[in-house]
């Protein structure tokens, strides 16, 4: 974990900047606004324990402005979390279709949900909800009933796609990348990856996230959703040796110096990617 004394002072920052905070938590300064992505802090339940901590502590995190929620899972649409910064920053939430009453039934008012290619526009920004493969559930007899899928984040000058939780399905990927031709930054999940038969259906492994990768043709791959709380039977880092392995074996393929491994807590600067305070593909000993 870094040391998260600048989270802070990010609104001072130029530029554009991704921190990943753990799991499927981003925090993204974009277009003048801080966005914060499937925040959770703690974990979603005893029965899956938190073992890579949140980058930082609650009131050390710069005020809030965009709330993104990807899907309903506990994972990712964390009750404690989202009610701490509902009261501490009132941001607007941006949620799935068929998620936006339970933010109703707690009081939150400034709340809009999407159907997927539904846009929602801000001076600033534009936020669109785009496909995923995945599914939803809180309860027992909840099972689909609100959506699922990722965000694409555009400014004037840049574009951030945030995948969310998702499986490999080429068409969506292709299809993202085609209604936004010139992504900067693909926020990917890369795990868990084992086994194989129980997440195929759920989650992308780290091969996959690669070709998704390709698919939409971005041009800087920051990996997330892996070594944060223990899901499938993977090792800590297994995930990570695998993109690593992936990436080395197909350069070919991808653009020079794209994959960019962030600790827990550091800093990528879009403008200067060269000096952000993460490793590239050559610098294998990033958690060491």
């Amino acid at each position: 974990v870094e040391n998260s004394s600048h989270f802070k002072q990010i609104e001072t920052l130029s530029g554009t900047l991704v921190s990943w905070m753990g799991h499927a938590s981003m925090l993204i300064r974009v277009g003048g606004l801080t966005i914060l992505t499937d925040p959770i802090i703690e974990s979603p339940s005893f029965l899956y324990k938190r073992i890579l901590p949140f980058a930082t502590t609650f009131d050390a995190l710069p005020k809030i402005d965009v709330v993104l929620i990807s899907h309903n899972h506990r994972d990712h649409m964390d009750t404690k979390t989202l009610l701490s910064l509902f009261k501490r920053d009132n941001p607007l939430f941006l949620v799935p279709e068929g998620d936006k009453n339970w933010f109703l039934k707690r009081d939150i008012t400034k709340v809009e949900e999407c159907t997927w290619w539904q846009q929602v526009v801000l001076p600033e920004l534009s936020f669109t909800f785009v496909p995923a493969y995945h599914w939803s559930q809180r309860g027992l007899f909840d099972h689909n009933k609100s959506l699922w899928g990722g965000w694409v984040i555009k400014s004037e000058k840049e574009t951030i796609y945030f995948a969310g939780d998702t499986a490999y399905q080429k068409e969506y990927f292709t299809a993202i990348g085609e209604v936004f031709p010139e992504i900067d930054i693909v926020l990917m999940p890369i795990g868990p990856c084992e086994p194989i038969d129980l997440m195929y259906r759920s989650h992308v492994n780290a091969e996959q996230a690669a070709q998704a990768f390709l698919d939409c043709k971005g041009r800087y791959f920051i990996p997330m959703h892996w070594g944060t709380f223990y899901f499938g039977v993977d090792l800590f880092e297994d995930p990570l040796k695998r993109i690593y392995t992936w990436w080395q074996q197909n350069l070919i393929k991808v653009p020079q110096n794209s994959l960019y491994v962030l600790k827990v807590g550091q800093l990528f600067h879009l403008d200067i990617p060269h000096k952000s305070s993460c490793s590239d593909m050559h610098d294998q000993n990033h958690q060491k």
